[in-house]
């Protein structure tokens, strides 16, 4: 394994730091809404403010759910291990260290076994990565327990829906899955279908827009 524990806590924290920066200093998914209402003549932030705002805030979630699912999907690809995904039961040492905001948690031995020694390795580094990761989420949203428990069961269901969902052929190809169905229903349930077409048009972005951070934080290597 390429990276010390000690580096990959700095890059967890800095990939979340950074993944929340582009979503919101990008306004990313304000820019989404805007692009909405003009393409489509529906009512915008000057028509409706209190109905924007409130798209604003539950749509902005969505992405975020989003954002953090394709990280940690890509996050043994990064790390150049290969490990076959991980269940949610396994998923909950992690998760549950990062509802209580605990800095510094330590890694839990991995139960599995394996043929390779390096894999052995890989399993609770990358669960460092996640906790740390997950702590500093939590920490910038400013989550209270209520709020991280609803938080891990969307991202319990992102999850196993998302792996029902045929592999997209190009990078630039509609996307389809949880984040499309919920943010089609919270933009534009009365035309559903052109909402779920934009909706898996922002994916896409919000993919690439993940990938770009992940590839930033481990762009280059640190000496502490």
């Amino acid at each position: 394994m390429p990276y010390r524990p000690r580096e990959l806590v700095i890059r967890a924290r800095e990939a979340a730091t950074l993944l929340l920066g582009t979503l919101d200093r990008n306004e990313m998914v304000q820019r989404f809404l805007d692009m909405y209402a003009a393409e489509n003549r529906r009512p915008g932030r000057a028509d409706q403010p209190g109905h924007y705002r409130e798209q604003l805030e539950t749509i902005r979630r969505e992405a975020i759910l989003a954002m953090v699912l394709r990280t940690e999907s890509a996050l043994p690809a990064q790390l150049r291990v290969r490990l076959v995904v991980r269940s949610a039961k396994t998923r909950a040492g992690s998760r549950a260290k990062a509802k209580k905001g605990k800095k510094g948690a330590k890694v839990r031995g991995s139960k599995r076994k394996t043929r390779s020694s390096g894999i052995d390795l890989a399993i609770p580094l990358l669960d460092l990565f996640r906790e740390e990761f997950f702590v500093a989420i939590g920490q910038a949203l400013r989550w209270t327990d209520e709020d991280a428990q609803s938080f891990w069961r969307d991202l319990e269901l992102y999850e196993a829906l998302s792996a029902h969902e045929p592999r997209r052929q190009s990078r630039r190809a509609i996307a389809s899955g949880p984040f499309v169905d919920r943010t089609a229903l919270l933009l534009d349930p009365s035309l559903m279908e052109q909402a779920r077409r934009a909706a898996g048009k922002f994916q896409v972005e919000l993919d690439a827009a993940a990938d770009r951070v992940l590839r930033a934080t481990f762009s280059r290597r640190r000496t502490n």
